[in-house]
């Protein structure tokens, strides 16, 4: 099992060095004669007596030199050709006295000279791992030094002791420009001094009998060196540091038998990089929580009963602490429930472990993960624990901590029992707890929504319980407030049959101002109950119509029709009849013009509407003074018309028809009266002397058709100032439309045969007939050859010029 792939910080070293060399060149001719004269070897006579003036000036002919002899000698012995001990002065001193020096002999035999020693500065970056050297860039290069602690152990280790072979072997295969096949170096001086450090990859395994194994699969340098290291060193430098853990971390002894129950397990303090997000984490005292923004449980020895902590940092971000459950797993560190449903909970276990490497003991600290069936099997242990500690406390951030991991068709298991046993109390007690344990859902279950349908439900029952503790005659205020905080935390169709229920608990309503206020709260079809409105209300509504002022119902309830039944009633009365008519029959005056058959209508409607009126069981002085300025009315206009014949129909018949159906009165309906104006006799009586004979035989054949049925025929006179006053009086038409007027207080039909003069009758409220439909189906028209009496005027212009 693969522990962790380590980065192992090693150190780096800068090799500073001073580095000596010379060049060669080939000797002047002064020089190489000096070198030659100056030769031990060399044999000329009298040597003890010849100097190195005197052979150039005698012996060479030479003129003035000791200027460039002074030079030359000044040079060589510079140079440890000739001995220092001589000063320049002793040109003339024997040749015998001025012997070449070892160094002179070989710069005889060589033929070449130095050029005089310099020194300068060359650095290195060594990786003491990977034995590599390298030159130092111009930018330096260097790695950070602030973590030097982290590798002391390392750095005694590693530290190269004599770099100077190394620095050697650089320094032949690099290029320099003052490096020449001419160069010599005479002496290299190292000094070594830590350049920082580089982190290497390093992968941990442990098998499950606790054996540990490393290798570098990425790091060729660092494998070879791991298979050349002893054991030992290779622990100390490479894991040591990442296995064992500060001694005074008081870490718990776990049995190395864990690893096999282990899915992984990694140093303490490796992160761990493939956890998934999760729903809810629980903690060991001490143990930080992985992500601060979900639900957190603290195991804590600290507390004997649940508590529930707010963070300083984040007010609204809670951490509940509990008891520690007794049999707790040895070195619990966390466990967390994934936000992906049906995934298995991980749990973590950190302490110390017994491991091996290379055959010895090691102490090694270890966060071990729990392969799926260990950390099931853990969880469920801990969720009865924690179920069992919270499921009776009164706050409901503590009671509905389950909600973090039950699935949502559970979640009523736990959100119901709580609210049922709140549920007997009165609602505005149950409410109160409400906004506190919706926000207690939210925080066991953040940024989901899934809960709200178990939730809306469970609410909605304890509210159906809790009317049945709550006490009548609420005041409207307080219903309102109840109706309102039902709508916002109930769906429409849950919190409807809630707020009706919640009605019958009101007191009755007495001002508008409260009823607007508890419609405000209820859903427009919510009906309020007849009993919560008073008769000051219903004496308001009725006043209100009386007077024509804008009804406000607040409905739907009982009394809205009654009322609004009224005030149509009311409204009819003053556009047909008017408020000056009813003032004048109050005076038991009539303007027959006032008699319309809208004011009939009117008069009707406002008798049905008492009907309404005597239901809402009220007394009311204004609704009795308009009552008895309508009857009066009514009164009057029955002087001026014809009275009410119950139970029949008045049939006015007009001249066209009895023409055009000289058979139109026999077997006639018994319960209608027949009605033929006087002015349609006047035009019979003229049609029957007129020229056209065809016309005059129809007029003759009406005269004796209304002979023969004179015992059921009514002759009534016209009425001119029952017409509209725009209308002309002394037309014939207008003159029997009147007549018809004077019997609207009945069921009335006009029997005419002239269209237009039907429109006019339609126009004044009356029902019409032609002869044709009214007759009876075996009545046969005039001669469909002879032709139509549609024309008054055409015959009274006929009449008039006879």
């Amino acid at each position: 099992m693969k522990l962790a792939e380590i980065s192992v910080p090693l150190p780096l070293y800068r090799i500073d060095s001073d580095v000596t060399y010379h060049t060669e060149r080939k000797p002047t001719v002064f020089e190489r004669m000096v070198l030659r004269l100056c030769d031990p070897g060399l044999h000329l006579p009298d040597k003890q007596s010849l100097s190195l003036l005197g052979v150039f000036r005698e012996q060479l002919g030479a003129g003035d030199v000791r200027e460039l002899l002074e030079s030359c000698v000044s040079e060589l012995s510079a140079l440890g050709a000739l001995p220092k001990r001589y000063a320049l002065d002793t040109l003339e001193a024997p040749l015998t006295e001025l012997e070449l020096t070892a160094d002179g002999l070989q710069f005889l035999r060589s033929d070449s000279l130095p050029v005089r020693s310099r020194t300068i500065k060359i650095s290195h970056h060594y990786d003491p791992i990977g034995d590599e050297i390298k030159p130092v860039k111009k930018d330096g290069g260097l790695q950070s030094q602030s973590s030097m602690s982290r590798i002391t152990v390392a750095d005694n280790c590693l530290r190269p002791q004599n770099p100077l072979p190394q620095v050697a072997r650089a320094i032949a295969q690099e290029t320099y420009d003052w490096n020449n096949p001419a160069t010599v170096i005479d002496r290299i001086v190292p000094v070594v001094q830590p350049a920082g450090w580089v982190e290497r990859r390093l992968e941990v395994s442990c098998n499950e009998d606790g054996v540990l194994s490393a290798s570098a699969p990425r790091d060729a340098a660092l494998q070879r060196w791991l298979e050349q290291a002893q054991s030992e060193l290779a622990w100390e430098i490479l894991l040591a540091d990442a296995l064992t853990s500060d001694p005074n971390a008081l870490l718990p002894i776990i049995d190395s038998s864990i690893l096999r129950d282990a899915r992984t397990a990694r140093p303490i303090a490796a992160t761990n990089g493939g956890a998934a997000r999760a729903r809810l984490c629980i903690v060991a005292q001490g143990v930080a929580a992985a992500d601060a923004t979900i639900p957190t449980i603290v195991l804590s020895s600290e507390v004997s009963a649940a508590e529930l902590v707010a963070n300083g940092k984040q007010p609204t971000v809670y951490t509940l602490l509990v008891p520690t459950p007794a049999g707790m797993m040895t070195g619990f560190r966390s466990l967390s429930l994934p936000q992906v449903s049906g995934a298995s909970a991980q749990a973590d276990v950190a302490g110390n472990l017994r491991l091996y490497w290379a055959g010895q003991p090691r102490l090694c600290s270890l966060t071990v993960t729990l392969n799926d069936q260990a950390a099931t099997a853990l969880w469920a242990k801990l969720r009865r624990e924690l179920e069992c500690t919270c499921e009776h406390s009164d706050d409901p951030r503590i009671a509905f901590m389950p909600l973090a991991w039950l699935d949502v068709d559970a979640l009523s298991e736990t959100v119901w029992p709580w609210l049922a046993t709140r549920a007997e109390q009165p609602l505005n007690d149950l409410m109160a707890l409400v906004e506190p344990a919706t926000q207690a859902i939210g925080l066991w279950r953040p940024g989901r929504k899934d809960w709200k349908p178990a939730w809306e439900g469970s609410l909605a029952k304890a509210i159906d319980e809790s009317l049945r503790h709550t006490p009548n005659q609420l005041e409207p205020e307080e219903v309102v407030s109840l109706l309102t905080q039902v709508a916002q935390m109930l769906s429409a169709d849950k919190a409807v049959p809630l707020q009706a229920a919640l009605l019958r608990h009101a007191a009755p309503i007495r001002v508008l101002e409260s009823l607007a206020k508890l419609r405000s709260a209820l859903p427009s079809t919510t009906e309020i109950p007849e009993e919560l409105l008073t008769v000051e209300l219903r004496q308001v509504w009725l006043e209100h119509a009386l007077e024509r002022k804008e009804l406000k119902m607040y409905g739907p309830h009982a009394i809205q029709q009654p009322v609004q039944v009224i005030e149509k009633a009311v409204q009819d009365v003053y556009r047909s009849i008017g408020e000056q008519a009813l003032k004048a029959a109050g005076n038991s005056q009539m303007d027959v013009r006032t008699l319309t058959p809208r004011a009939l209508d009117a008069v009707r409607t406002w008798r049905k509407a008492a009907e309404s009126f005597h239901g809402l069981k009220i007394s009311l002085p204004l609704w009795d003074a308009l009552n008895e300025a309508v009857e009066s009315w009514s009164l009057l206009a029955q002087e001026k018309l014809a009275p009410v014949e119950i139970g029949h129909r008045i049939a006015v018949l007009d001249t066209s028809a009895l023409m055009e159906h000289p058979g139109l009165l026999q077997g006639l309906n018994s319960s209608d009266i027949l009605v033929v104006p006087l002015r349609v006799l006047s035009e019979l009586d003229g049609l029957k002397s007129s020229e056209d004979e065809a016309r005059a035989v129809k007029a003759r054949a009406a005269i004796r058709q209304l002979d023969a049925s004179a015992s059921r025929i009514r002759h009534e006179t016209d009425y001119a100032a029952l017409l509209p006053a725009e209308w002309d009086a002394r037309q014939p038409d207008h003159a029997i439309l009147s007549t018809a007027l004077f019997f609207r207080l009945n069921d009335v039909l006009f029997v005419s045969n002239d269209i237009n003069l039907r429109t006019k009758a339609q126009s004044l409220g009356l029902n019409t007939q032609d002869s044709k439909s009214y007759a009876p189906s075996h009545l046969v028209p005039a001669a469909a050859g002879a032709p139509s009496i549609h024309s008054r005027k055409q015959d009274k212009r006929k009449n008039q010029r006879k």
